[in-house]
């Protein structure tokens, strides 16, 4: 690059005693590369040839920015350069100068030159200006936009960067039309701009839609105004308000408007303005329907008189108050077309602007008094039976409770029946069948109460009894037994015949709680006694019960964290071939010994898993089980007991969220088992659930590979139809027939019966609960395969097996 070598300004102040300077100013924008006359170089204090950037140095940083954009347009776009500004540094600092030429193909030819005599014009001048631009700068809600005579962007305020989202420094220099004007309105937008300058025809202000940075369009209010610059140029400035607010107003208040309009059709609501002074009323179409006067105008006292005499005298009462400017919310019973309706008129407070006026609405509520007394109903009764629900039952009996406590009259009982086992009526029978005995159940218990006792349905198969004035215990256990004596005939008749019973848990006021919800809670208790003890009788409730629920609560808190802790273990009882007492596998059976409590028993714990379910959560105790006995399958792989089989238990809650295939389907190819060395054993309760999903998970579990047990067989109700529905291998024998045999010509026949069914149906047979050679004996004679019990070995750890 060639240089001049800068003068000190001393030496050049002869320059600007008169004289001034002027010469050829030429930018080139691919290389952003700046040529200069040397006269201009040296006023400037510049080399001839260099960067842009350095002349722009000397330019005041007021008009630095505006420069800088309209010499790259210029170049960029093409056609014509003429700017004025300010110079900032060097030898002429002070002094003002023009810059004007031509682009074309990337190139800027233009004059450089400087203004003698304009400086303390143009500072004048710069100073109206930027308090000008100051002041819109301010204005945040005002976008306000200047453009020169070549219609490119001189100055863009803070509000225009926020309604078209342009920053200044984007915008400085670019084309009008280019930038905010979507494409059909750029030539009107070029037109009219051009016929303001060249023949002084205002563009006039009105609403329009700009273009948005992001193509999307602006509502906004525009107008303009042509100003004359320092050296009398035309500049024209836009002024813009954005209309977006008041556009979406516009149209909620016209979809508000409609909205109105149909909730007043559909609702039943009217509106109504009375004038204090002239004592006129208006009211709406819906409203004067209502009484027969259609829409209009009338006096208050005319639209009084069509109101019935109680109504009217109920609204005179209260006028006096709306007088005054209260509010008002009252509700109002007239006559209709020879029918009763209920309203609700509502009186707004005065609007303090015009006080003598007074609006509100009348809304019909006939409807919706019905619905609310139908969903308070609904809310209180029980939708099958048609009988309280707890909800009610809890409202009674505080009732009660509150006339005992002011006149106590005896007792107050209050009961909690439970039907035993009703679940194995819905899934033998189906759900609709179960309900029929329900309403039967409370049928009958409804005609043994007396008309001021309570029958409630509780939930379920749970009903709940409140019945006053008890007059002492001997009473109470009468009210008790005949309660329970309703089940000892049949519900139904003929081949439709069901025998139910039940059981009875009871609290008595005051002896056993002071309020609704304890005495319910302490009669669910002793309902929950009487079933632990097989069902079928009552049970008053006592304080212990509380204790034993406690700690069914702490033995259930210590099982969560008996898996983490390493409390839970598998014992291995052996299953031998009868003939031989070979073994051919083994049950793996889960043990708990705690810490704190010692060995649990299986039957106090897996219930309590199962009920809290923690047996099917993922990860749970069922999953478990499962993955130690496919890792106890693998380790067996390759020794003496690679051809055992190992049968697991599964809890029929297992089957509910429907993922078991899949956990053993992964757990399997996880230990690298061989599928025909697991069986899973399940429940016949099992086989009475009509739910498909469950049936589809058992032929899965067999399209694995692995063998089906059904577990304790002859104890429920499975039948030969239900065992060829599903996929089983194994009949396990209960050890409740087993006991007996040799000795009970029932349970032989029994057991007799089950290996025949067994043989004929292809089916593998299990005997538990052998423990005499001739129990042994006796079912190795029938035909029996395998035997597992205590004859064999008890069940030990994996260890000891």
């Amino acid at each position: 690059m060639s240089t001049a070598k800068r003068q000190p300004a001393a030496d050049l102040a002869h320059i600007w005693a008169g004289g001034g300077f002027a010469g050829a100013w030429r930018y080139e924008q691919q290389s952003a590369r700046l040529q200069c006359d040397e006269d201009v170089a040296t006023a400037l204090g510049l080399a001839v040839e260099g960067p842009l950037t350095t002349f722009l140095a000397v330019v005041d940083e007021a008009d630095r920015a505006a420069l800088l954009a309209a010499v790259q347009a210029t170049a960029h776009d093409g056609g014509r350069l003429d700017r004025r500004f300010r110079i900032g540094q060097g030898p002429a600092a002070g002094q003002w100068a023009r810059l004007a030429g031509r682009a074309s193909q990337g190139v800027l030819a233009a004059a450089l030159t400087d203004l003698p005599g304009e400086g303390e014009r143009m500072d004048s001048w710069r100073d109206a200006e930027q308090r000008f631009r100051h002041a819109f700068d301010q204005t945040p809600t005002t976008a306000v936009q200047g453009y020169d005579r070549l219609r490119r962007v001189i100055y863009w305020n803070a509000a225009s960067e926020q309604l078209y989202g342009w920053r200044r420094e984007e915008a400085l220099g670019r084309l009008l039309e280019d930038l905010i004007v979507p494409p059909p309105m750029r030539a009107d937008v070029v037109r009219l701009h051009t016929a303001w300058l060249e023949e002084g025809v205002a563009i006039p202000a009105g609403e329009l839609e700009l273009q948005h940075k992001d193509g999307s369009m602006v509502p906004v209010f525009s107008s303009h105004v042509m100003l004359r610059n320092g050296w009398d140029e035309p500049e024209m400035y836009c002024i813009d308000v954005d209309l977006r607010q008041q556009r979406q107003a516009m149209l909620e208040g016209h979809q508000r408007e409609r909205q109105l309009s149909v909730i007043s059709q559909v609702s039943h609501a009217g509106w109504w303005e009375w004038e204090l002074l002239t004592d006129e009323v208006r009211w709406s179409a819906e409203l004067g329907r209502w009484f027969g006067v259609g829409p209009g105008q009338a006096s208050r006292q005319l639209l009084l008189q069509r109101l019935d005499e109680a109504t009217r005298q109920q609204l005179q009462a209260h006028w006096i108050h709306v007088q005054r400017g209260e509010a008002l919310d009252l509700e109002l019973r007239q006559l209709v077309a020879g029918q009763e309706r209920h309203f609700l008129l509502h009186v707004e407070a005065p609007d303090p602007t015009v006080p003598q006026r007074r609006i509100g609405t009348l809304l019909d509520i006939t409807e919706s008094k019905a619905a609310a007394s139908r969903i308070d109903r609904l809310a209180r009764h029980d939708d099958m039976t048609g009988l309280p629900n707890r909800l009610q039952m809890s409202e009674r009996l505080e009732e009660a409770l509150s006339r005992q406590r002011r006149n106590p009259q005896g007792k107050l009982l209050v009961g909690c029946l439970g039907l035993d086992r009703f679940r194995l009526v819905n899934e033998s029978f189906g759900p609709s069948r179960g309900d029929s005995l329900l309403n039967a159940c409370a049928e009958r218990l409804r005609g043994r109460l007396r008309a001021h006792d309570l029958l409630a349905r509780l939930g379920g198969d749970h009903f709940g009894v409140l019945i006053e004035s008890v007059r002492d215990e001997a009473e109470a256990e009468s009210l008790a037994q005949q309660l329970l004596g309703l089940f000892r005939q049949p519900f139904g008749s003929g081949e439709q015949e069901h025998y139910l019973s039940a059981s009875l848990g009871l609290s008595c006021w005051p002896d056993d709680g002071s309020s609704a919800e304890v005495l319910l809670q302490h009669a669910e208790t002793a309902l929950h006694r009487a079933k632990e003890q097989g069902g079928g009788h009552h049970q008053f409730y006592r304080a212990d019960m509380n204790e034993r629920a406690l700690e069914r609560v702490q033995l259930l808190n210590r099982l969560r964290r008996a898996q983490p802790q390493g409390e839970l273990s598998l014992h291995y009882q052996a299953q031998r071939r009868l003939t031989d007492r070979s073994l051919l596998g083994a049950e793996a059976l889960l043990r708990w010994h705690s810490p704190q409590l010692g060995n649990v028993p299986p039957d106090r714990f897996i219930p309590l898993a199962e009920e809290s379910g923690l047996i099917d959560a993922e990860g749970g105790l069922g999953d478990w089980v499962l993955a130690r006995c496919c890792a106890t399958l693998a380790a067996w792989q390759g020794g003496p007991h690679a051809q055992l089989r190992l049968a697991a238990n599964l809890s029929a809650r297992q089957f509910r969220n429907g993922r078991l295939p899949a956990t053993v389907a992964r757990l399997l190819t996880e230990h690298g088992v061989n599928p025909q060395r697991l069986e899973l054993e399940v429940t016949e309760s099992l086989l009475l659930d009509h739910d498909q999903a469950t049936q589809q998970q058992l032929f899965a579990l067999k399209d694995l590979g692995v063998a089906l047990a059904l577990d304790d067989f002859g104890t429920g109700y499975s039948s030969l139809a239900m065992l060829r529905r599903v996929p089983v291998d194994v009949l396990k024998i209960d050890r409740s027939f087993v006991k007996d045999l040799g000795q009970d010509g029932e349970a032989d026949a029994l057991v007799r019966a089950i290996v025949g069914m067994a043989k004929a149906l292809k089916l593998q047979l299990v005997a538990e609960g052998v423990e005499t050679e001739a129990q042994a004996a006796f079912l190795n004679a029938l035909g029996c395969e395998t035997g597992q019990g205590w004859l064999f070995g008890r069940p030990v750890p994996l260890e000891d097996f």
